[in-house]
């Protein structure tokens, strides 16, 4: 039996930014090409140049400088800003990193309201996208800027490097996970095997509805229907034939959602596929990529299954953000650099997100996977197309209910 749904925090998040981003943030005069900085927004911000975002400067500089601020602010999807904290702290003494963990969608509706009152308490921002608002409603607007000096610019892949509204230090994805006790090869390989009668109730995950990484997840199959659409013929032979929806990705989550169980946690789900009983055929669990570091911690017999059609997922980047109108500016700019780590890769501001399950973005950081991050078979986000059908997505998923 299905687990019912908590839909109100996901749709008051998206309802609420759609209403304040009209006064979010002021918007940016056009920006000139190149630059050893990039403002993150669609155009060049006055505030952002005096400050520095558009030039690189020396670790020593922005220490000094730094040291006369004395803090820094972070707003961070990601728990693991923690550790960051402290190998901050050791490296530059006299700056106290102030941390906030909050959930993306949080953070989101928390900078609009802000902003728009004039209130400007974050220096950082760590997030993960919400539908494409990111992009659309807060660093078109000017509210968020993206930071990237040219002596790390040139160690980070493309497209991360030029075409990323942010200093990505990491990505991750939602991807399939299957026990490797009962399969010796992955039980499927398109994503359309899971609608049919044989994964009735063998396909686990955590509400999307509370989980905007996992609803994007949802969204690409959407925003990449043709390509849904081709995948369908590969798996069964014909072209699609569409039951009252517009597209090949809404007609897959129609078909898919009835072969779907919720779990109240990650953890559930990931017990669930690697404690499966010889004697019952194994569920698969739709999880975050990391999740695979977990599940071997616990000793659990599973995998991800890294090869689907038409692809494993979308990525989900971790965003790195400086603030419009940061009260610290250079002790976020030095905090970057740290989180980047340093000139040379070798800085510890990395380690918290070199984790395996998890994908750096520096060509000279090595990753602990099997995979290297131009083996990952993802979509590109697309944050202008994710935005447009996002609350539709949405709406279709409780409608299915």
């Amino acid at each position: 039996m299905k687990k019912a749904r908590n839909v109100c925090a996901l749709l008051m998040t998206f309802s609420m930014v759609i209403a304040a981003c009209s006064t979010s943030a002021p918007k940016t005069a056009d920006q000139p090409a190149g630059g050893a900085a990039a403002a993150a927004g669609s155009g060049k911000s006055e505030w952002a140049e005096q400050n520095g975002l558009y030039k690189t400067e020396t670790v020593e500089e922005l220490y000094e400088k730094a040291k006369k601020e004395g803090k820094v602010t972070v707003y961070s999807t990601s728990g693991r800003i923690n550790d960051v904290e402290k190998t901050f702290e050791a490296k530059y003494p006299g700056i106290q990193v102030e941390a906030f963990d909050l959930k993306s969608n949080v953070i989101m509706d928390k900078l609009i309201r802000e902003q728009a009152a004039g209130i400007f308490n974050a220096d950082l921002v760590l997030t993960k996208e919400v539908g494409g608002g990111i992009e659309e409603e807060l660093v078109k607007k000017g509210a968020l800027f993206k930071y990237l000096p040219a002596d790390i610019a040139e160690k980070v892949y493309e497209p991360w490097r030029s075409k990323g509204i942010a200093f990505v230090p990491y990505l991750e994805f939602r991807t399939l996970f299957y026990n490797t006790e009962q399969n010796k090869t992955p039980p499927v390989n398109n994503w359309w095997d899971l609608t049919t009668p044989e994964w009735k109730n063998r396909v686990l995950m955590v509400d999307p509805l509370q989980s905007p990484a996992q609803m994007d997840m949802f969204v690409s199959f959407v925003v990449n229907a043709d390509e849904m659409a081709a995948a369908y013929k590969e798996k069964f032979g014909s072209d699609i034939v569409l039951n009252g929806t517009t597209n090949a990705g809404y007609e897959f989550l129609q078909r898919f959602y009835k072969n779907v169980i919720l779990v109240k946690a990650s953890g559930d789900g990931q017990d669930a596929v690697g404690k499966a009983a010889p004697n019952k055929p194994a569920p698969v669990f739709i999880g975050v990529s990391g999740d695979i570091r977990k599940m071997a911690d616990k000793g659990l017999k599973a995998d991800i299954i890294w090869d689907m059609k038409p692809k494993l997922s979308v990525v989900d980047e971790g965003l790195l953000f400086v603030a419009n109108k940061a009260p610290h500016p250079n002790a976020a700019k030095l905090l970057v650099r740290w989180m980047a780590g340093e000139a040379d890769g070798k800085g510890e501001g990395t380690t918290p997100f070199n984790e395996v399950g998890s994908w750096m973005t520096r060509s000279d950081v090595q990753h602990k996977n099997g995979k290297n991050i131009d083996q990952l078979n993802v979509w590109q986000y697309d944050s202008e197309k994710f935005y447009k059908v996002y609350q539709d997505v949405v709406n279709f998923w409780i409608k299915n209910q």
